[in-house]
This record gives structure tokens, C-alpha cells and sequence, in this order.
């Protein structure tokens, strides 16, 4: 409840719990956390644990994600949030149509387990930043159009990262979104993303870097978003979180 308020009290009205390491959180806490964010006006998302992988072949592995991807939706159900982000995995000794039928099928069991306990929470996969993950932006976009209920999460320096998109331009940023919207209609009136600067090589991501590193540029993002009134959530990923997006908030508001 303390982060929702510190948020509201920043002037920043969303809020994605880290799951990361696993989910612990309880009913009874999750309802407060709700009661919380509606009347502090903070909308609420969750990222689900690192160590999931949609597309393994291990029995294990595959039980692992569902609980861990399932567990997450189901938290973030309680906190009255709309959306789990989750990184979709890794191609492995896997084909990339391997890949994402082995995806496919998992996130079909787990949407069949949400199901049965009523959880409405949409997952979102995120774009990835290395080139030997699987959830490149035609696959996410792909999987949302085979199975609706997976909602692409644009990682804008996931993009440029893996060279699935530049994200270095205001017109880059504008194409990236029509590129979307002409394969799902209305996607820039409820996206959602996440932005960092990175810093990267050849295979792809290395880590994040505080948005003053320009890479990709923030500016022309958050400018064409405005202008275009294209409409969502960004999540700051920033190392330094809040007064990243604090930044980029008033950044926003020059144009909004």
C-alpha cells in the first residue's frame, strides 16, 4: 500500500509490482492493495517472476512457468490490476514455429487455469532484448492474434536492442505504433510498455541504463504520444525509477 500512495504522492498514477523473484503476496494483502490504488487513482500492474520459459521442453520447467505466470495474474487480480507482463522465453535448440507452437501451448493451460478460478487479468508478453529469447515484436503481436487474451508489451529499448524496430526518432516511434495498429486495431488507445536507456551489443541487450543515456531517445517517444493522442501506460525501468519517470512525465505534459 506504501508504494501506491508514494506513487500517487509523487504525481505518477501507475504502478508495476515486481514479482521477479517469485510471488508471496496473500489475498487479504492484495485487497488492500486494491482499496488502495482506487482511491489513490493508480492503475496497477504486475511483472511476472524472470526465470519463466513458455517454449522449454522440460516437465519441470513448464510446470514451473504456469505456477509462476498463473500466481502473478492471480495477485494482480486481487490488487484490482489489468495486466501481468511476463518475458515469453528462449528458442533453446527450438525453430522459431517451434517455438512459439511450445509457447502457445503453455500459455493455453495457463489461460485454462485462469479461467477456472475467474481471473480476468490479461498477460502481457514483453518484447525481448536478446536475440536467442523468443518474443520478438512480430511474435508477440502474433501470439495476441492466435490467442487474444496475450497483449503485446512494447520494451521500446528491447526493440531497438534486438533490431526489431529503430526506436530512435519521433517518425520511428509513429511507424512502431501504425506498424501495430494495422495488425490490432485500437492497440494505441490501451497500450502498455516499458521504457529504459540500454546499453547493448551485438547479441542484444547488456542492462539498462537511466533515460539521460538517450539510447533509445525519450523525448520524441513522449512527444509523438501526446501529439498523436495515443494512449497507455509506460513504465519506467530506469535504475532510477521514479525520478526517471518523473522526467519523462513532465516531459509528456509539455506537449499533452
Amino acid at each position: 500500500m506504501e508504494a501506491v500512495q508514494c506513487s500517487r504522492g509523487l504525481g505518477l498514477g501507475a504502478f508495476e509490482m515486481e514479482f521477479v523473484r517469485g510471488v508471496k503476496m496473500k489475498e487479504a494483502k492484495g485487497r488492500e492493495i486494491a482499496a488502495s490504488a482506487e482511491r489513490n487513482d493508480v492503475l496497477i500492474s504486475s511483472h511476472a517472476p524472470y526465470y519463466v520459459n513458455c517454449c522449454t521442453q522440460e516437465k519441470s520447467k513448464i510446470t514451473g512457468t504456469i505456477r509462476h505466470i498463473f500466481s502473478s495474474a492471480q495477485a494482480t487480480s486481487w490488487c484490482g490490476g489489468t495486466i501481468t507482463v511476463f518475458h515469453p522465453g528462449y528458442y533453446q535448440k527450438l525453430g522459431k514455429e517451434e517455438a512459439f507452437q511450445a509457447a502457445k501451448k503453455v500459455l493455453l493451460m495457463i489461460k485454462e487455469r485462469m479461467d477456472a478460478a475467474k481471473i480476468k487479468c490479461m498477460l502481457g508478453a514483453e518484447t525481448v532484448g536478446k536475440k536467442s529469447a523468443f518474443g520478438g515484436l512480430d511474435e508477440v503481436i502474433r501470439l495476441h492474434e492466435e490467442l487474444g487474451f496475450v497483449w503485446p508489451v512494447l520494451d521500446f529499448a528491447h526493440l531497438l536492442a534486438r533490431g526489431d524496430f529503430p526506436c530512435k526518432s519521433e517518425e520511428d516511434y509513429r511507424r512502431l505504433f501504425g506498424t501495430i495498429e494495422k495488425r490490432i486495431p485500437g492497440y494505441g488507445k490501451n497500450f502498455h510498455s516499458h521504457f529504459s536507456s540500454i546499453e547493448y551489443t551485438e547479441k542484444g541487450e547488456r542492462n539498462h541504463l537511466p533515460i539521460s543515456a538517450n539510447v533509445p531517445p525519450y523525448k520524441p517517444l513522449v512527444k509523438m504520444l501526446a501529439e498523436n493522442g495515443i494512449a497507455g501506460r509506460v513504465v519506467c525501468e530506469s535504475p532510477r525509477l521514479e525520478y526517471d519517470a518523473l522526467i519523462m512525465q513532465n516531459e509528456y505534459l509539455k506537449y499533452a
